[in-house]
């Protein structure tokens, strides 16, 4: 009776560690296939992370009116990781443990996508970030990550260089947040405009922080630019801040300020004029992401940060799971890798190196102008 209670268990166990490794034809027939999506749907951060999980919805239900694939509908898991890499890791674990998931859209936050990646390539489970531009989130050969943006070091460098070329600054306050985003991407700029030849003075505020009049107040007055390697929150109380000690510095920031709510409208106004940049052109002037543009609106409302993004990444996913042709996760992951000239909504083409990064490195800076980011340059870091 043991012995076959055992064999039983055993049963049990493999079977469950099959469906979740993704063994092909584990799912039952008709079983909808899922695509996850991983965001701080809480938070600070949930304004932008919802709109991602909204994108990848939007894909789904695309998808799943055309018949889906392999004759299942396409359903959505979402999970919310709040921007922090403990609950990242819980809705990582949360993920991998439905086997009918067969990718994964995950992460604005690169110290949530670090953690949560691990999980992912556990189970074999592919991942496409929106957001996560930590060089680190690739850098560490998992088979499973990819990303359609580019990274920090593409990023913090084209800051660089248009805050010394364009703006003509020669004395830059650098700040950061302490965590591995932010801090990776002022890292890059100030790499990048030392070798161009200007000075760079280095500060911390920590997220949450509601008077940073302290810190501000000790930014030498010759300070032309101020580099705000912050999510929005935080940049627009700087930018209001700002003029409570006297600084006229113009800001520059990275992509986590690309939100029209939380930092412009924040501000009051103060980030009229400010520089923000991004890692995705201006959508409404592509003639390819119209159609998106028009359906997201209509269901979600006003589109502003990484929507585009998580929308090209679940299309990428879900192209990959038809040409497979069954629902193996290994398989499946393996495919998105492969991804090679992919043409959807973002204006470029779409291929993944070996680390899963895509191809190129290109940044769009935008301008705070009339209350709203208008595209004023694109810069490619070689």
């Amino acid at each position: 009776m043991w012995t076959r209670w055992w064999r039983v268990a055993l049963t049990s166990l493999l079977m469950l560690v099959m469906l979740t490794l993704g063994g092909g034809g584990a799912l039952a027939q008709g079983t909808p296939l899922k695509l996850a999506v991983g965001a701080p749907l809480t938070g600070p951060l949930a304004k932008q992370g919802q709109e991602v999980a909204n994108a990848v919805k939007l894909a789904a239900e695309e998808w799943s009116k055309r018949g889906g694939i392999l004759g299942r509908r396409i359903e959505v898991l979402e999970a919310d990781d709040q921007g922090n890499p403990q609950v990242g890791v819980s809705a990582a674990e949360k993920i991998v443990a439905d086997p009918s998931v067969m990718g994964v859209v995950y992460g604005i936050t690169s110290v949530t996508c670090i953690p949560a990646s691990d999980i992912f390539e556990r189970a074999n489970l592919v991942m496409i970030s929106p957001g996560c531009t930590n060089p680190k989130v690739t850098d560490r050969g998992l088979k499973v990550v990819n990303r359609v943006c580019a990274r920090d070091d593409a990023q913090g460098p084209a800051a660089a260089i248009f805050a010394v070329n364009e703006l003509r600054a020669r004395k830059i306050a650098i700040f950061d947040d302490g965590t591995t985003g932010p801090r990776g991407a002022a890292d890059e700029f100030e790499k990048q405009a030392r070798k161009l030849g200007a000075t760079t003075l280095r500060y911390v505020i920590r997220a949450g922080e509601k008077d940073l009049r302290a810190v501000l107040g000790t930014i030498p007055k010759d300070v032309q630019v101020i580099y705000a390697s912050l999510w929005a929150p935080e940049a627009a109380l700087m930018a209001k801040q700002l003029p409570d000690v006297g600084l006229k510095a113009r800001m520059i920031g990275p992509d986590g300020q690309f939100e029209p709510v939380d930092y412009i409208q924040a501000s009051g106004g103060a980030a009229e004029g400010n520089y923000v940049t991004f890692l995705a052109p201006d959508m409404r002037e592509l003639p390819a992401a119209q159609a998106f543009v028009k359906a997201f609106e209509a269901e979600y409302g006003p589109l502003s940060s990484y929507g585009p993004l998580a929308y090209e990444a679940a299309n990428i996913i879900l192209e990959a799971v038809k040409r497979v042709g069954k629902p193996d996760r290994a398989a499946i992951s393996r495919a998105v890798r492969a991804t090679n000239n992919y043409r959807g909504v973002l204006g470029v083409p779409i291929t993944f190196d070996r680390k899963g990064d895509v191809a190129g490195g290109v940044i769009f800076v935008y301008q705070v102008k009339g209350g709203a980011f208008q595209q004023v340059k694109t810069i490619v870091v070689k």
